[in-house]
């Protein structure tokens, strides 16, 4: 017998998981449409420097 052994299981876990992330940014890119945002590579505005930049 050869010793050839083919993982399909390692395969198709890889596949499931390109499908998963492929669902999550089409939800992400639904979410952003629904917003109305503009970019779809541009993360929402979350804050940055809050009173840091402020002199006295």
């Amino acid at each position: 017998m050869s010793d050839n052994v083919v993982d399909f299981e390692s395969k198709k876990q890889g596949q499931l998981l390109k499908r998963k992330e492929a669902k999550v940014d089409a939800i992400r890119r639904a979410f952003r449409l629904a917003r109305g945002d503009t970019g779809p590579d541009k993360p929402a505005n979350k804050g940055g420097k809050r009173g840091k930049s402020r002199s006295k």
